[in-house]
């Protein structure tokens, strides 16, 4: 009975042990399996483009099958050997079958662009630079950082080259630059303002008496006001007569005037900042403002000139973002205010302000130009001042009439051009002080020599030169290769 029961433990061992290797497995498998069949991260065989490689399979192949034929070219080298020839950027895969038509291996593949020669191109004119080479299906994708921009714009377009070569009928490459540009950039703004005012003004201000005496009484016509005052002082330039007799008299005084006014107006103000923060920039004065108060009165400053206030942001795509506000005011004396202070016989005239000012936001390309401002003005005005049917007759109507004419045009552009700067030494830099030559005394009183500057010796050295670059790895436009900074 012993014996017996001894046989069965024996037998029952191999038993559950079996049913747990079986259990395991299945968990095993499912663990695998679970959500569908998954591949190893960076299991498919990746192929430049136009490129070819051997594959070693385990077994002896019999067939094989290619999922797509347009993105890779296969043939049986030998018995456990392929040859992969990639024609196209993508993915497919192989199968391979065994002389009993069992699959023996499928093998992922992925034609990529050429990352290696590519690497290799960037290591010879950007040794410097941390930039990543990845191939996305259709996408050359660059990551990173870079020095400048200059240097991420230099590697673009290296990429786009062999982008372009890897461009197979409509399947379309492109490069993807996800790279970033390191450092604080500095940005330089250009801003020109450019005005021109042209006025043209005639007028005919007569004045005119005519009366007649009698031994009972007179009478007469008078046209525009007090003749001798006109005479005295309101008649600038033209023409007068007079002729009187005991019945009569008649005098007349034409003030005839004919002007023409121009007017240009050019700032060119430069202001730099960094990336993110605010600059300002006020090139004139302050005039007083008198404010009465409890206290009496007290002064208060206004800015006139040229003024620039803006903030820069420099993209991760290269451009750059301006928030900016530019102004151009100066003083007039046209509409101006008389203010008589209390209690004295003081009098305090306040200027007006003649302004061009325009608030906007851009994105413009380093070194490119666009004009955010503009305007065209054509003025015309006539006025007339007669006696009612004495001023209609022809020629002598004149006597009982005054006229004016203005006619004023102007036209205005303003433009800003942003561009990306770096410190540079001061060493070797005209400035507009440098070459002046003082006259001794001698020269100022016997030869009346005043101070001279000697533009012989003005050098052409700009602040800001570009870096010691191959010019063929640079664009042929933009800010960053070219001069920075204003040349003195």
């Amino acid at each position: 009975m012993e014996g017996y029961k001894m046989k069965i433990k024996q037998r029952a061992v191999p038993y559950f042990t079996r049913i747990i290797f079986t259990l395991v497995f299945c968990f095993s498998s499912l663990s695998v399996h679970a959500g569908g069949p998954s591949m190893k991260e960076g299991s498919a065989e990746k192929i430049p483009i136009y490129k070819s490689r051997n594959l070693k399979i385990k077994d002896d192949i019999q067939r094989i099958s290619i999922g797509s034929a347009e993105i890779a070219d296969i043939l049986i080298l030998k018995s456990n050997e392929l040859y992969v020839l990639g024609k196209a950027l993508g993915t497919t895969n192989v199968m391979v079958w065994d002389e009993n038509d069992k699959i023996i291996d499928i093998i992922n593949i992925e034609v990529t662009h050429d990352l290696n020669t590519l690497r290799e191109r960037f290591y010879h004119y950007l040794p410097d630079e941390k930039i990543g080479i990845e191939s996305s299906q259709r996408q050359l994708v660059l990551s990173g950082q870079a020095s400048s921009l200059e240097k991420m714009n230099s590697a673009v377009e290296l990429a786009r080259g062999f982008s372009d070569a890897a461009s197979v009928g409509d399947r379309k490459s492109e490069v993807l630059n996800m790279m970033s540009v390191g450092g604080g950039h500095q940005v330089m703004l250009e801003v020109t303002v450019a005005e021109v005012q042209s006025e043209v003004a005639r007028q005919l201000d007569t004045r005119m008496i005519l009366a007649g005496f009698g031994s009972e009484g007179g009478g007469g016509i008078v046209s525009g006001g007090d003749l001798f005052d006109a005479l005295g002082d309101g008649a600038s330039q033209g023409l007068f007569g007079t002729y009187f007799n005991s019945d009569m008299l008649f005098s007349f005084a034409l003030d005839v005037a004919k002007q023409h006014g121009l007017a240009k107006i050019l700032a060119e103000p430069n202001i730099t900042a960094l990336s993110g923060q605010q600059a300002e920039f006020l090139s004139g004065g302050e005039f007083p403002i008198p404010v009465p108060n409890e206290d009496g009165v007290t002064i208060e400053y206004r800015d006139f000139g040229v003024g620039v206030s803006f903030v820069p942001t420099v993209l991760d795509s290269g451009k750059i973002n301006l928030n900016l506000k530019v102004l151009v005011s100066e003083l007039s004396s046209s509409n101006t205010l008389a203010i008589n202070l209390s209690g004295t016989d003081t009098s305090f005239t306040v200027p007006s302000i003649v302004k061009r000012t325009t608030s906007t936001t851009v994105e413009l390309g380093d070194g490119q130009t666009i004009a955010i401002g503009g305007l065209i003005s054509d003025n015309l005005r006539e006025t007339v001042d007669k006696i009612p049917g004495f001023g209609d007759i022809p020629v002598l109507g004149q006597l009982f009439r005054s006229q004016a004419y203005i006619k004023g045009q102007t036209e205005l552009v303003i433009m800003v051009t942003p561009r990306l700067v770096r410190p540079f030494n001061k060493e070797g830099i005209a400035l507009p002080t440098d070459n002046f030559v003082s006259a001794s005394d001698r020269d100022f009183y016997l030869l009346g020599t005043m101070t001279q500057r000697n533009l012989a010796k003005k050098t052409n050295t700009s602040p800001n030169m570009a870096e010691n670059i191959s010019a063929d790895m640079l664009p042929n436009s933009g800010g960053t290769q070219e001069k920075y900074g204003q040349e003195l």
